[in-house]
């Protein structure tokens, strides 16, 4: 067993948060896989894992290397469809986050960033979209109006 697959197993073993903020890069790609895939399993929305796993993803959105960025929307996305309008809570410092960090990225991560906003809208955090919206809005004036 290489090196990698060992600090890889041994990482499966840390809490979710230790796993999510993890230094290595790969630690934390996988850790947003096996959240994803952990939401995904969860079909009751007053889960007690998903109050858990809720305010993690202020951090794991705004990640620094982008395909790990990815996963954590992707996890996201996955925690957004089994919780329920209790993750509102969340969608301001999220949905923050999601804008500081993911709008002007790969394609890809900006479309998976619009469509965490839309499950956020579903989920009836509606402030913390039209937050977002007024924000963005402002943005493009000011670039494209920039001398």
């Amino acid at each position: 067993m290489s090196e990698e697959e060992k600090l890889l197993k041994e990482a499966k073993k840390l809490p979710w948060e230790d796993r999510l903020l993890h230094k290595n890069w790969k630690v934390r790609n996988e850790a947003n896989i096996d959240l994803a895939s952990h939401c995904d399993s969860i079909s009751d929305p007053k889960d007690s894992r998903l109050r858990e796993f809720a305010p993690l993803f202020r951090k794991t959105v705004a990640d620094s290397n982008a395909p790990v960025q990815e996963r954590a929307l992707d996890a996201l996305i996955a925690f957004l469809r089994a919780a329920d309008a209790d993750a509102g809570r969340y969608a301001k410092e999220v949905c923050d986050a999601i804008v500081a960090k993911c709008l002007t990225g790969r394609p890809k991560t900006v479309e998976k960033a619009q469509a965490a906003f839309i499950l956020w809208v579903e989920l009836e955090a509606v402030e913390a979209f039209l937050s977002f919206a007024e924000n963005e809005r402002t943005n493009c004036y000011d670039v494209a109006f920039a001398e």
